[in-house]
Formats: C-alpha cells, sequence, structure tokens
C-alpha cells in the first residue's frame, strides 16, 4: 500500500473537511438539533463575516464521499490478504472499538453540558447501545452525534465485499452488473411500506458509489484494463445517479450528488497522478488520527464550544480552544483505543485465515 500514499493523504484531507463543516457550518445552521443533541438551550448564534471563509458548501458532503471512495479502494486489499472470517473480525475490531470510545468521549461531554445548562439527560442504556452498534438507524433510534451514520453503511459494505470476495478478484464485469441491477430494482420499488426498507435503501445509494473504489482496486492489481476501468465507473456512477434521485433521499438530488461527482473526479486524478505523491508530514498526521478525528469531533466540539461562549469567550477564541483539544483527543484515542485494537484486529485476523488456510489443505496419506 506504500505506492497508494495519495489514498491515505486523502483520508486526512477529507476528515478535515468534515471537521471543518460541523465547527464552521453545521454549529450555526443546525442550532436547534444541536441543542437537543447536547441538552442545552438554542442560544440563537449570529455567524461573522470571517466564519464563511472557512464553511464551504462543498465541504462536508465532498468530504464523505472522499471517505467512501477511499474505502472501496482500500477494503479489497485487506480481504484479498484474508479468508472472509479474518477480514470480518479485522474490520469489527477495526470500526467498534474506536467508536465506542469516542462516543463514550462524546456522551461524557453532553452528560456535562446537561448538568451545566440544568437539563436532563434523557438518553437511555437502549439509545447508546444502539449507537455504539451503528444498528440504531434500524431500530429507530435517534443517531446520538449525526455522524456515525457512515459507519453504519462502512459496516454493511464490508458484509456485501465478504459475500462477494470470489466476484471481486475476478476480471469479469457479471458481479458488478447483477449488483447495479439489484440496486436499481429495489430502488424501483420502493420502501413497499416496510419500516426498515427506508434506511437501507438510502445505505445502497452510497453503498453503489463505493464501489467505485473497488474497481479502481481492480485496476490498480491489473485485473481490468483502463478502458475497461472507465466504463465501469461510469456505469456505477450512473446506477448511483439513478438509485438517489429516485429513492428515499431524492429531494436532495442533484444539490448533494454533485459534490459526489467533484470528489469521484478528485479522487480518480489522485489515483492518475499517484506515483508523483510523496509523504507529507502535515497530511500523513491527519491521515493517522482520521477516524478518532471524525469519532469524537462532533458532541465534544458542539458542547465545548457552547460552554466557552456562554462563558464570554467569542466564537473565535472558543473555536482555538475547542479545535486543537479535539486534535488532542483524536491522537490519544489513535495512540492507545485504535492502534491496539487495530493490532489486535489483524492478529486475530490471520490466525482465523491460518486456521482456515490449514483446514482446506488436503491431508497426506
Amino acid at each position: 500500500m506504500k505506492k497508494f500514499i495519495f489514498a491515505n493523504q486523502l483520508r486526512g484531507i477529507a476528515a478535515l473537511l468534515v471537521v471543518m463543516t460541523h465547527y464552521f457550518g453545521t454549529f450555526f445552521a443546525e442550532q436547534d438539533l444541536l441543542a437537543a443533541r447536547t441538552f442545552s438551550p438554542n442560544l440563537h448564534l449570529v455567524k461573522a463575516p470571517w466564519v464563511h471563509i472557512f464553511e464551504l458548501e462543498y465541504q462536508g458532503p465532498f468530504g464523505v464521499a472522499l471517505f467512501f471512495l477511499i474505502s472501496g479502494f482500500v477494503i479489497p486489499f485487506s480481504l484479498r490478504k484474508s479468508s472472509v472470517a479474518g477480514f470480518l473480525v479485522n474490520r469489527v475490531l477495526r470500526i467498534f472499538p474506536t467508536y465506542a470510545c469516542c462516543l463514550g468521549l462524546g456522551t461524557l461531554a453532553v452528560y456535562l453540558s446537561s448538568r451545566y445548562w440544568g437539563q436532563t439527560f434523557t438518553y437511555d442504556a437502549k439509545v447508546l447501545a444502539a449507537n455504539a452498534l451503528l444498528v440504531h438507524n434500524l431500530l429507530g433510534f435517534p443517531s446520538m452525534d449525526a455522524v456515525n451514520w457512515t459507519l453504519s453503511i462502512e459496516i454493511k459494505f464490508y458484509l456485501v465485499m465478504a459475500l462477494g470476495a470470489a466476484a471481486l478478484f475476478r476480471p469479469s464485469i457479471g458481479w458488478l452488473l447483477g449488483f447495479l441491477a439489484v440496486a436499481l430494482a429495489l430502488t424501483w420499488h420502493g420502501e413497499r411500506g416496510v419500516a426498515i426498507a427506508t434506511p437501507l435503501l438510502m445505505e445502497l445509494n452510497f453503498i453503489v458509489f463505493m464501489l467505485a473504489g473497488c474497481v479502481f482496486y481492480q485496476h490498480a492489481t491489473q485485473l481490468i484494463s483502463t478502458r475497461a476501468l472507465i466504463i465501469r465507473t461510469l456505469l456505477i456512477m450512473a446506477t448511483f445517479s439513478c438509485t438517489w434521485s429516485l429513492g428515499p433521499q431524492r429531494s436532495m438530488f442533484p444539490a448533494v450528488t454533485v459534490w459526489y461527482y467533484c470528489a469521484f473526479i478528485v479522487f480518480a486524478i489522485c489515483y492518475a497522478l499517484r506515483d508523483r505523491f510523496r509523504p507529507m508530514r502535515v497530511l500523513d498526521f491527519l491521515a493517522a488520527i482520521s477516524y478518532p478525528l471524525y469519532c469524537v469531533h462532533a458532541l465534544f466540539g458542539y458542547c465545548a464550544l457552547k460552554i466557552l461562549i456562554d462563558q464570554g469567550c467569542r466564537y473565535g477564541v472558543a473555536m482555538l480552544i475547542t479545535l486543537p483539544t479535539t486534535f488532542a483527543l483524536a491522537y490519544l484515542v489513535h495512540r492507545t483505543i485504535e492502534n491496539g485494537s487495530h493490532t489486535l484486529g489483524r492478529r486475530w485476523g490471520d490466525a482465523l485465515s491460518r486456521r482456515q488456510l490449514s483446514g482446506n489443505m488436503p491431508r497426506s496419506a
């Protein structure tokens, strides 16, 4: 993976874009929602003119789209090196311990916020467990941090990859055409009155988009030609456009999807220029802490900013305190929970893969 530095550095940029859109945009634009999530009053804050420099329309969806493409690109590398069981164990330990830790820190921040503002902390164990296990949307519980929806999609993408591993590592286009056809058929028929269908159809949009990253993987490993790469990614993007425009999120088309197209173009350009990327300390650091930064920034940051502003800090001063603290928390989680669980996941995953390989070897007479 060393020759794919571009993907790692894009991950760091994507994380920074998401943080910026939440701290400089969502913090002002969704004050009712954030008041409910942090058990605090709506302060009816007014955005200073300079804030617009750091909050641009594209940041959130563009950053998330980059995350999805990168995941689609790198996950097959992990799957190729292990058995399906080993891969799933590795992914479980890669995602859940770090997210649970960050959610715990965020929940502590929200609890302290409720005490500070004199409001009742109403999240119960069911809501906490559903969010920690990333099944809240399927069970009808609210997202506590409003960022874990992407992780729910990641988990389902891993399952799709595990089920389709055999087809993914072959050059045939049949597997892709079949999946895209099923996605179109499910979206065309709609929810059919089944409550669980709506969130699943919404997530299906993004899984289709992530397949573009998988096709780049196929090209990078010389399974397919450049011509095949272009044809397949165009098919995926066309299907993605259809599933979004026909599905539960149709009202957001094309205002949001345009930034997914832009992210695809940027990813494709960076992939084409992949040999020119070199290590950069800042981007590599952002990439290293990108996952805990993504998970921890929202709840902690919203609570900290509001309390600091209530204590008399200007928004700019509050940001100068909150942003470095958020990075410090992300780094701490990265060095402890993330590194430890990732190492354990690789160890257990490799052990399962070796065991399955040895079990499949024919015994000598």
